[in-house]
């Protein structure tokens, strides 16, 4: 374990560290090193975050610095479209998807675009100086980002409708599927 100054929340065990640690990253990260940010042993740190993975939270990959651990991308998108369900109202996420709309019909007005690819190959324009082209690629990234939103809202509005037709509330978080009923 570290000899850091403690940081962690008193009543904070080393599990949640653990997983507080690995799943607050964005490149993977071996086990020696989450041990040491979390204050745990490396032993300590390997039980955890197998159990994380078993559970769909990590994903393992194989990397020059060993076996190293990231968030699962599947678990915290689906994550994501629940939270949209449960804490928005079915004309806040559609308004919500009506300005990416026009957020993008802007770009593609702005940059004399039809989509996201034409807009990435702009960037390789030898009239565009400097200055165009980190605009244009911080649009691109932009860009990128509202389609993930955009589909995120899209499940979420689907989730939300399918959970009301069944009878369950799918605005009271925790108890999505109260309503439906159990079989045999």
């Amino acid at each position: 374990m570290s000899n850091k100054n403690p940081r962690w929340p008193d009543g904070m065990d080393g599990a949640e560290r653990v997983q507080h640690v690995a799943a607050t990253r964005t490149a993977p990260r071996n086990a020696s090193w989450i041990a040491e940010e979390a204050d745990v042993s490396r032993d300590t740190a390997v039980k955890y975050l197998t159990r994380l993975v078993e559970q769909g939270e990590l994903t393992a990959v194989e990397t020059d610095a060993g076996t190293c651990y990231k968030p699962d991308g599947v678990t915290q998108f689906l994550r994501e479209v629940r939270q949209l369900a449960e804490n928005n109202s079915m004309d806040d996420l559609t308004a919500e998807l009506h300005a990416i709309g026009d957020e993008i019909d802007s770009w593609q007005a702005t940059y004399d675009v039809d989509s996201l690819d034409d807009l990435r190959r702009s960037l390789g324009n030898d009239e565009l100086g400097g200055e165009e082209r980190r605009e244009r690629q911080e649009i691109v990234e932009e860009w990128e980002y509202n389609i993930e939103i955009r589909e995120a809202l899209q499940l979420a509005i689907s989730l939300k409708s399918s959970l009301t037709t069944l009878g369950a509330d799918p605005s009271v978080h925790g108890s999505s599927f109260e309503g439906l009923s159990q079989e045999g």
